[in-house]
């Protein structure tokens, strides 16, 4: 049974409860994916709630007074019902609940009065002060019986003051394993309402769990944590209430963590590696005998954790190479199977250790599309502990195994997220104060956030707690002139409402309005398009654009036809590609692109910034015209070099409202502000020029023209790297279009920038030696372009060429020894000048021909400089050794005699710069 579905039959015909009177109840701690509050007081404190244990049910009351008080009448009858495994399962009462055993046996439900459980129960309800039939009333619920526990634990925790810890009250040695808890939080009485909607999980209870306590006893002997272990670690979201870190980096990222959970512990750590990295011997070792404690059985390892288990042999620690078998104390293993899931999670909550390790990044990597927390076999797992793996890298190989000195302490995801709750809501506008966990924040919300709707309350509760964070707050203004910072609230609810805007499409109507999602189209949007798409593509993934525009914070639907749904096509709004989400402060919201599979007919569609409309066509795509129709859309300037004729440019498509626009030509889209293109009388000249440029990129690459893929060109506010980007598609600043579309000035003084960024997405691996050659061989088609096309010479082209500047560029490098350590970038790139300037550009040309036809390329640097200079030198019929050997180049002997049989290069230019 759902939870809401449980709610419900719970208060079924009740408005409200009275818990005035004598009784003061304490506050409930629910964990795990199972436990769901059913009433919760005007302090956020939970009074009632219910959970799951295998194939049984638990509820579980603050006081046992109201189980005789008549007041509970109705709910109580609710709750045995909903608690009964069948309509005839006999209902054991606790004696001293006089009242409930004839209140429900007038009712006609088959009861006895008793002092202990008995087998013959099918429900059985009873206080929270005795444990003495603990394990049995856990094997109860998990065979599918019922319990009804009632009580509240600050007394006991006032006669028991030398208890270790709450967790050892008697009533929390059943209801943990549903992931319930009785604290010793005094809790408000009252007369309290029964919800419409299941009530909201609590951010912050106090549990009583002193986990200082833990890390004392984890991190003994341990002084700092050093986990460069040749694996990459992943970042782990440690968003349970008796969950902690262990082990944070300086941005406040978990790579250590634990958590208690019903009678058992947890340890996660965020690599398998560091299970038996010699580094992190003495905090494993800790983990293990706290993973343990106190109880009797063997360590179990999963068999392919060899190195652990022989770094606990040599310990003489009792183990054995197995899969989760009965009698273990402890098992360890990795996270990347879900086989055990249910086993193990069994075993921790009746009293097991866990230990588990394991990255998500690869898999995240292998399974695009899918939800990493929710659908990761170690997730799966990890989720009902409150810790999930996340697929962000760690790259850092230190992290802080204590508290953060600043006032913060240690870093908690439900801390910092009801922190910021409380001074969003009250001061009723934001601060200009910057948290610096405010990023980590961030991310991991965008992250929660992702989760779609599932029967798990603990995420659905932050979820709704977020919109409501979220919706009583305005967007934030943000732009080049009003940036704002990572680590402050307007960037937390920049990139939270963009999500939660995207998440909730699919989600309930209550969320759409607090967020003020148009549901309508806007007035000036047009009457339904029909478009014929180009889904044929044998190469990469491309966008193809519709010309359409889908204004900010409306909601559009794009109808395809039925035999395309379900091949990979996406629809996708937005041209604004870059993630700036790792930038130090964002002049737009963070993410501003969207995309949506298509896997039905039609597809609904929206986004809080709006954006140019494209469908993406996955590599490989055979499915040739596809007819689609749009609703609730305006038209974008779009003018496609020889398909747009000019009087329609000119009298109406330049003037359409959308913001951005897009010129299009046989291998080239340029995106940029609609603005800057509605001054241009015809566009037609500035895209034949593109045309020409574009050809002799491909002449110089030695493909074929028209380019099959388009390149694209995007204009944007912020990108996430330098002044322009090679990519698909390229991005570049709004300053930078100039450099696209004023042939005038391209003209004059040519355009470097832009075609050093195609020149990189024409760079092979096969012929890069990377990092030396990445900002360098890119600047050969600079050159062939602005000397080819432009007619303007490389010394004019960048004022790095200017010919002294390459002479004493090469006399710095053979001073300081001419080795490859400094050959980078403008001195790079002079070694293949020199060779154009010897040879012409046919060498070149063809050797890029050749590559494209050569199969297993070494990867290794050494063997790509020797077979670069084995080429070209039978290319141009030259020994070119020397020449290479002059740059520092490691040419090998056998490279060498080879080329030796060719005559010899007497124009070298290296030879003036050699010592006689």
């Amino acid at each position: 049974m759902r939870s809401l579905d449980a709610y419900k039959s719970l208060v079924n015909g009740i408005n409200e409860l009275d818990f005035t009177g004598n009784c003061v109840p304490c506050d409930l701690l629910l964990t795990g994916d199972k436990s769901f509050p059913v009433l919760v007081n005007h302090r956020n404190q939970v009074l009632i709630s219910a959970s799951q244990y295998g194939k049984g049910r638990i509820v579980v009351i603050s006081h046992e007074g109201y189980l005789n008080s008549p007041k509970f009448s109705l709910f109580l009858q609710n709750a045995i019902v909903w608690l009964k495994p069948s309509p005839e399962a006999l209902v054991g009462v606790q004696v001293r609940f006089k009242f409930l055993e004839k209140t429900l046996s007038s009712n006609g439900t088959r009861t006895q009065s008793n002092a202990k459980f008995l087998d013959t129960f099918g429900v059985y309800c009873m206080d929270a002060y005795n444990d003495n039939q603990a394990e049995e009333l856990v094997m109860f619920m998990k065979r599918g019986g019922g319990l009804l526990i009632a009580g509240q634990a600050w007394w006991w925790a006032q006669e028991n003051k030398s208890a270790k810890d709450i967790l050892l009250f008697p009533g929390n040695k059943v209801a943990s394993v549903a992931g319930i808890h009785f604290t010793s939080n005094y809790a408000d009485t009252g007369v309290f309402p029964i919800s419409e909607e299941m009530p909201l999980i609590p951010l912050m209870v106090k549990h009583g769990i002193d986990t200082t306590r833990d890390l004392k006893f984890l991190l003994e002997g341990v002084t700092d944590f050093n986990i460069k272990t040749g694996g990459i670690p992943s970042a782990l979201f440690v968003h349970g209430s008796l969950a902690f870190s262990v082990g944070l980096n300086d941005s406040y990222r978990s790579l250590l963590a634990a958590a208690y959970y019903g009678n058992g512990r947890v340890v996660v750590t965020s690599h398998e590696a560091q299970l038996s990295c010699p580094q992190l011997k003495k905090f494993i070792l800790n983990a293990v005998s706290w993973l343990v404690n106190g109880r009797q059985g063997k360590v179990g390892v999963e068999p392919s954790l060899k190195g652990l288990y022989d770094l606990l042999v040599l310990e003489k620690i009792d183990c054995q190479l197995t899969g989760l078998v009965p009698n273990l104390s402890v098992y360890c293993c990795m996270s990347y199977s879900e086989r055990e899931v249910d086993k193990i999670h069994e075993f921790v909550a009746e009293g097991g250790g866990l230990l588990i390790g394991g990255q998500a990044w690869w898999w995240s990597y292998q399974n695009t599309g899918k939800n990493l927390i929710t659908e990761y076999p170690g997730n799966k797992i990890l989720n009902k502990f409150g810790i999930s793996i996340l697929h962000h890298t760690v790259s850092s190989t230190s992290c802080d195994p204590l508290c953060h000195g600043d006032e913060f302490g240690h870093y908690h995801f439900r801390k910092a997220l009801s922190q910021l709750q409380q001074d969003i809501n009250c001061k009723g506008k934001l601060g200009s104060q910057l948290s610096p966990w405010m990023e980590t924040l961030r991310k991991e919300c965008t992250e929660l956030v992702k989760v779609p709707h599932q029967d798990f309350p603990a995420f659905s509760s932050i979820h709704k707690q977020l919109v409501e964070m979220v919706s009583g707050s305005g967007i934030p203004k943000v732009d080049k002139k009003c940036p704002v910072h990572k680590n402050s609230k307007e960037a937390f609810l920049l990139s939270l409402r963009a999500e939660l805007h995207s998440s909730c499409l699919c989600g309930q109507e209550s969320t759409r309005q607090k967020l003020k999602i148009s549901c309508t189209a806007p007035q000036s949007s047009l009457c339904p398009a029909s478009l014929h798409i180009n889904c044929t593509n044998t190469g990469p993934t491309v966008w193809r654009s519709t010309g359409l525009y889908i204004s900010p914070n409306t909601t559009a639907v794009v109808t395809f036809h039925p035999s395309v749904v379900g091949n990979s096509l996406q629809v996708q709004i937005g041209c604004h590609s870059d993630d700036l989400s790792n930038a130090q402060q964002f002049c737009r919201a963070p993410v501003v692109i969207q995309r949506f599979p298509v896997k039905q007919e039609k597809v609904v569609i929206s986004s809080l910034w709006g954006g140019l409309l494209y469908i993406i066509v996955p590599a490989d795509c055979q499915l040739g015209k596809v007819t689609i129709t749009v609703e609730g859309v305006v038209q974008a300037p779009y003018f496609i070099h020889g398909k747009t004729s000019q009087s329609d440019w000119l009298q109406t498509i330049r003037h359409y409202p959308a913001p951005w626009a897009e010129l299009a030509t046989e291998s080239i889209i340029f995106t940029v502000p609609s603005e800057d293109v509605r001054p241009i009388e015809n566009p037609a000249v500035l895209l034949s020029f593109w045309d020409k440029v574009m050809r002799a990129i491909c002449e110089l690459a030695a493909t074929p023209a028209p380019l099959e893929h388009q390149e694209r060109i995007v204009a944007d506010v912020q990108i996430s790297a330098g002044w322009m980007h090679s990519g698909y598609p390229i991005m570049c600043h709004l300053e930078s279009v100039n450099e696209m579309l004023d042939l005038t000035c391209i003209k004059a003084k040519g355009t470097w920038g832009v075609i050093h960024e195609l020149g990189h997405n024409q760079q092979k691996d096969g012929w890069e030696i990377r990092p030396h050659t990445t900002e360098a061989t890119c600047n050969l088609w600079s050159v062939y372009v602005h000397e080819e096309v432009l007619g303007i010479p490389r010394q004019k082209a960048h004022e790095q060429l200017l010919p002294e500047r390459r002479v004493n560029r090469i006399k710095k490098h053979m001073k300081n020894g001419g080795t490859l350590e400094k050959w980078e970038v403008w001195t790079c790139l002079e070694t293949y000048l020199q060779l154009q300037e010897g040879f012409g550009w046919k060498p070149f040309i063809q050797l890029f021909s050749d590559y494209q036809k050569m199969t297993k390329i070494s990867k290794d640097n050494t063997d790509k400089m020797n077979l670069w200079a084995k080429l070209f030198s039978e290319q141009v019929k030259r020994n070119l050794a020397p020449f290479f050997q002059a740059w520092g180049w490691p040419i090998k002997d056998k490279v060498s005699q080879e080329l030796s049989s060719f005559p010899e290069w007497k124009e070298n230019p290296m030879k003036e710069y050699m010592p006689a």
